[in-house]
């Protein structure tokens, strides 16, 4: 028969390492969590930002004047807007 003594040391052993494994899986998980929490906050952001664009790409385009024609645009000039440009050309292929 198994000493006592070595019954008593395995039963401790076991609960330590139980302890120790809970430990660490729980941090583990907690980190996983947190990660997720961040990356679901910056994609929030990233909505709202998106967002916040579209507005206000929508009021600019309200209050701008259009470019007549893209043959004619100059590219060199100080009030040259790319985005309205590129925006022009997907609604001219839009139609």
């Amino acid at each position: 028969m198994v000493n006592r003594a070595f019954v008593n040391v395995g039963r401790w052993s076991a609960l330590a390492f139980g302890l120790v494994y809970g430990f660490s899986h729980n941090a583990s998980l907690q980190k996983q969590e947190d990660v997720k929490k961040q990356q679901l906050e910056y994609e929030r952001q990233e909505k709202l930002i998106e967002k916040a664009r579209l507005a206000y790409a929508a009021k600019q385009n309200a209050t701008a004047k259009p470019v007549a024609a893209t043959e004619s645009v100059d590219v060199d000039s100080p009030d040259f807007d790319f985005d309205k440009f590129i925006a022009q050309l997907e609604a001219q292929e839009k139609k």
